[in-house]
């Protein structure tokens, strides 16, 4: 079943209508937020879907609201009625939560940017359609009486679908928003599948012949081996006279000795010894060094008002902080943000990735949401989220003092 496109004709005109006037929108903007919606929300699940944990989340998710179906029909009059439209908008709102907790608010900003309508309203179409799109999932289940692994394996048939039908522009704004790394390779793989692609990983690895010779000792119409042998028997005869003349005088004399170098011997010198025990390799990115009480947005402006600057220069995000309970921005850093804004802004081709750095592995999640709310506030601010890009890594690096920080890399300008 094509998820995808089943949704799209599912968005009847008296749906829409009936959607646009429970948000107070236009129609016509509405539909557009529905169709990414659906899309997101579609690749959205798939994602979640690609492990064994995730898969059975969602099966327990339909499982717990009787998603079966039941709401395929009715749906367009149950918008016409407020209170009910609010309970299903509630509930799909809590299911996404609940399954993508990362992923919401991202997806609501992008939803917003593209279709030009206020984030609560984007919340709503956002809820609506996962709630609908779950229905239609748990029918697939009850239909087929599917288990986990059947509802995963029937979210990464979507895959193609995706890939084929929706538009590539805004597949690929919506892969971005959703930090998928491969849509070609996204899915859930049964350990069949996995075994299966290991023994042909190893058998890749082999060498393809085991006598890398082979060709020249198995042509029989060219003597390689006479030739081979002969010139094999030269260089030992020429290397043995050479060997003779020049230290034939003291063979037996230095036969008769212990064989044990005594003087010393002039080693070549390590390279690596000239520099300090302390120098290591960095693990993290390397940064730029500036002036101390310079902002992110001054190293980025000096940055892209030289000439000979290059897309790949990182920075250190100096200057924010974040609240430890939400991992959101803290109040004193909505200056340096605001900044970081303008300069975005005025240069329509610069492009940034976030990346959370730690030390510590336990926390590459909360660093992640770090840098994934530097995310969501640019786009609020109106910068477009396909600019943007987030990533949260774990370093052995003890150049730092210990803590948390943003490292911000220059991906195009």
């Amino acid at each position: 079943m094509n998820i995808f496109s089943y949704l799209k004709d599912y968005l009847s005109a008296d749906l829409v209508e009936a959607m646009a006037s429970h948000i107070n929108e236009d129609a016509g903007k509405t539909r557009q937020a529905a169709e990414v919606t659906a899309l997101s929300v579609v690749a959205a699940f798939l994602k979640r879907s690609s492990t064994e944990s995730g898969a059975k989340a969602m099966y327990k998710a339909i499982e717990r609201e009787n998603l079966y179906g039941n709401h395929l029909g009715p749906l367009s009059a149950q918008f016409r009625d407020r209170d009910q439209a609010s309970q299903i908008i509630q509930k799909g709102s809590n299911l996404f939560s609940h399954l993508l907790p990362d992923k919401r608010s991202v997806l609501i900003a992008m939803i917003a940017s593209h279709a030009r309508i206020r984030s609560s309203s984007a919340t709503s179409v956002l809820g609506a359609m996962s709630y609908l799109t779950l229905d239609i999932l748990g029918k697939q289940v009850k239909d087929q009486n599917l288990d986990p692994v059947g509802l995963a394996m029937v979210l990464r048939n979507q895959k193609d679908y995706l890939i084929k039908e929706a538009d590539p522009e805004l597949l690929d704004k919506v892969v971005t928003t959703l930090s998928i790394e491969d849509m070609e390779r996204i899915g859930y793989v049964t350990p069949t599948e996995e075994a299966e692609a290991e023994v042909v990983s190893r058998t890749r690895t082999r060498p393809q012949t085991e006598n890398p010779y082979a060709d020249l000792t198995e042509n029989p119409t060219f003597p390689w081996k006479a030739i081979l042998g002969g010139v094999a028997l030269l260089v030992v005869l020429g290397g043995g006279y050479y060997a003779w003349q020049q230290y034939g005088s003291t063979v037996q004399s230095a036969a008769l000795q212990d064989t044990t170098v005594t003087e010393e011997v002039a080693l070549p010198t390590d390279s690596t010894a000239r520099y300090p025990d302390s120098t290591q390799v960095a693990t993290t990115p390397a940064t730029a060094t500036t002036p101390a009480g310079e902002s992110l947005a001054d190293k980025l402006t000096q940055h892209l008002n030289n000439p000979l600057s290059k897309a790949g220069k990182t920075f250190v995000f100096e200057g924010i902080t974040f609240d430890p309970l939400t991992n959101e921005p803290t109040p004193q850093s909505i200056p340096a943000l605001d900044g970081l804004a303008a300069v975005l802004k005025k240069n329509p081709n610069l492009q940034l990735k976030f990346t959370g750095v730690t030390r510590q592995a336990a926390n590459k999640k909360n660093v992640f949401k770090q840098a994934n709310s530097i995310k969501a506030y640019l786009t609020r601010a109106g910068v477009d989220i396909i600019r943007l890009d987030v990533a949260s890594f774990v370093t052995q690096d003890a150049g730092r003092s210990g803590e948390d920080f943003i490292v911000v890399k220059v991906v195009q300008q």
